[in-house]
């Protein structure tokens, strides 16, 4: 099979004879930069187009980033956020695995 690219007259009409592009490396390893902003018509030759072997794209700009707003948490802090917490948790456990470690 092969990947040809071609103008939407032809793609609508499965006419493989004047591509715009032939894209076919073999051995499926056909690969389309999509990188332009515009309309895209991909259609398989030797017949296959007929059977529906065809495919259009249209490549469209990226939105624009949303606006980010500013976030005020009337929330309160979370303990294991303060710098004592973690520490004192991290002691406990090993004051326990030395006290299992005893006995």
């Amino acid at each position: 099979m092969n990947v040809l690219e071609v103008n939407k007259t032809d793609y609508e009409s499965c006419n493989a004879d004047h591509p715009l592009k032939n894209w076919t490396r073999g051995a499926g390893r056909d690969v389309v930069p999509l990188n332009v902003t515009r309309h895209y018509y991909f259609i398989s030759g030797k017949g296959f187009c007929y059977g529906g072997m065809k495919l259009a794209v249209r490549v469209e700009n990226p939105p624009p980033p949303p606006k980010a707003s500013p976030v005020k948490s009337d929330a309160p802090s979370s303990i294991l956020n303060r710098p004592y917490v973690l520490p004192a948790v991290f002691a406990i456990g090993a004051m326990w695995d030395a006290f299992v470690h005893l006995w």
